[in-house]
């Protein structure tokens, strides 16, 4: 016999195995699937994948501006900015995968 929680019926009660995978609960108490859980993973490694790209090129003319020896202003402004979008989207991401395995 299996244990429920109390104040659930056995109808309630959800076995293990009776559903596929894509629609289990990523956590007890949400309304999340793992398989929306890896859509938004997906979507946050495009975003991670941008915002690289956005320091590649900020790369692009920090190399530019050198061969001038003049920087503006907002180049350091800009490069903390990138730093900390990817350091939120590392978080993001990380969290997404804990809760994935």
């Amino acid at each position: 016999m299996t244990a429920r929680p109390a104040g659930f019926g056995a109808s309630h009660v959800v076995f293990a195995g009776t559903r596929p995978a894509s629609e289990a609960r990523a956590d007890p108490g949400t309304a999340v699937t793992r398989h929306e859980l890896a859509e938004l993973q997906r979507d946050l490694f495009a975003a991670r994948t941008a915002v690289i790209r956005t320091g590649t090129n900020l790369n692009q003319a920090v190399a530019a501006l050198n061969a001038t020896d003049e920087a503006p202003v907002w180049l350091g402004l800009a490069v903390a900015r990138c730093e900390r979008a990817l350091g939120q989207l590392d978080a993001v991401v990380g969290e997404v995968d804990r809760r994935l395995r």
